[in-house]
């Protein structure tokens, strides 16, 4: 198996900053003016964004369980194999390359460079090749073995979180001039055009909390993996709940929701009204920090998938090969490198993020299905950790992951249609590929 020849080098410790480190991006320093946009008080952003902390948790309950009960490198397309059937996994490995991961990684790269623009004023072409310099310079880190990579990772989420601890403990000791009015959570009553708002505010935040699954793809390399795989989800995931909700308590706190609302780079609107400019330059930086951060664990995570696949022959038969020196999936690692950069030079990972960013919460939502269904298909397999509240807390996100599904097909049915498209086009590839196995075999 895949996971055999990948050695277990990465700790608890590891784990958790992998955890942590995939989900803090840029999101938390803009996303909750998206939010504000559907609601009318303070109060509402913050109910919203403890939900989101609460989906999220839920979702890390259902891959902690399939974490320790498939220690092994590939995360969902395991897991999805074992519930339902080979092509299914195919089809989220298809969708990650294709898409979901090459396309975070050019986006969130070229935010990095475009934030580094606020203190060496870049031309646009010039921020392009920072942003392709930025995931060259991580592959090549990461082709040098997953300790560096993971050293890495836990410099730069130890950065971030630091940094956002900053920003909250400066806003909490901040006298703010005027008394703060949250306001009424429902001023004019719970209806079902409050639960609409609601929903659609939710997504912002959901997609921010989104990352706990990269550790999963990295499982055959976590040491005691049925222990610590649980532990770094669950404490990750906890520490940036905890993070996200303490910093738009600070954003309310300095900003009304009307300007909430308005603002387009939230995070340095609230510390330049609170600490001036260079309350402003901090919060760059601090954005800088995270989305290098989160460039580098995309790229650590990811090829591992694409690994397993080859050697599963889904894939292309040089993404199975590992470094004779360093042990890592080079091939792997260059094939995503190569497709984010073109993502990246086209201007179209946007368009592509926008057309598949559904995809993901479908297959969040198949996850939870598979959890679900294996605790019936294969009641006799060890699970070291077993879901909290089950069978509630795997039937609430699944629900979730389809609410979300739903929204995205109502408000966006050309976006839908074509992420669709996208994902069911991994099919005849995936015909070709067995065929392919098939005519191999005597």
């Amino acid at each position: 198996m895949s996971e055999e020849l990948l050695k277990r080098k990465l700790g608890a410790f590891d784990a958790a900053m992998i955890v942590s480190g995939a989900i803090i991006g840029s999101g938390i320093f803009i996303n909750s003016a998206e939010s504000a946009k559907f609601l009318q008080t303070s109060s509402q952003l913050l109910l919203v964004w403890a939900l989101g902390g609460l989906v999220a948790f839920l979702g890390g309950l259902c891959f902690a369980e399939l974490g320790a009960m498939f220690p092994r490198t590939g995360g969902q397309v395991v897991y999805l194999e074992k519930a339902f059937s080979p092509w299914a996994g195919f089809l989220f490995g298809w969708t990650l390359f294709s898409t979901i991961q090459t396309g975070a990684i050019a986006a969130v790269a070229y935010t990095c460079a475009s934030f580094i623009g606020v203190f060496l004023p870049l031309q646009r072409p010039v921020t392009v090749l920072l942003a392709a310099a930025i995931i060259w310079l991580l592959s090549l880190v990461n082709i040098l073995g997953i300790r560096p990579g993971s050293i890495v990772q836990n410099i730069f989420t130890a950065l971030k979180i630091s940094a956002l601890l900053g920003l909250i403990g400066y806003g909490l000791l901040w006298q703010r001039p005027a008394p703060l009015e949250l306001g009424a959570l429902f001023p004019q009553g719970f209806n079902l055009g409050i639960l609409s708002a609601f929903g659609l505010a939710l997504m912002p935040a959901l997609f921010s909390y989104g990352g706990w699954q990269n550790l999963n793809f990295v499982g055959g390399e976590v040491k005691n993996a049925a222990r610590n795989i649980p532990l770094a989800i669950i404490s990750g995931v906890a520490v940036v709940v905890v993070v996200y909700v303490c910093s738009n308590i600070v954003y309310v706190k300095a900003l009304p929701i009307g300007e909430i609302a308005a603002s387009t780079r939230l995070a340095s609107d609230a510390m330049r009204t609170m600490a001036g400019p260079l309350g402003a330059s901090f919060i760059s930086l601090a954005i800088i920090i995270s989305t290098f951060g989160i460039t580098n664990v995309f790229i650590m995570t990811g090829p591992r998938v694409y690994y397993v696949m080859a050697r599963e022959n889904m894939f292309l038969p040089v993404a199975s090969r590992l470094h004779p020196r360093y042990g890592t999936p080079h091939h792997s690692i260059l094939l995503q490198s190569v497709w984010a950069t073109a993502l990246l030079l086209t201007n179209s990972y946007g368009q592509l993020l926008q057309y598949v960013t559904f995809g993901d919460w479908i297959f969040f939502g198949l996850t939870a299905l598979a959890l679900l269904a294996l605790r019936r298909k294969s009641p006799a397999i060890e699970r070291p950790y077993r879901t909290w509240g089950y069978p509630l807390v795997p039937l609430v996100f699944l629900a979730v992951s389809v609410a979300v599904v739903l929204n995205v097909i109502i408000s966006s049915p050309l976006k839908s249609a074509v992420g669709s498209a996208i994902i069911l086009g991994g099919l005849p590839i995936y015909v070709f590929y067995r065929r392919k196995e098939r005519t191999k075999r005597p």
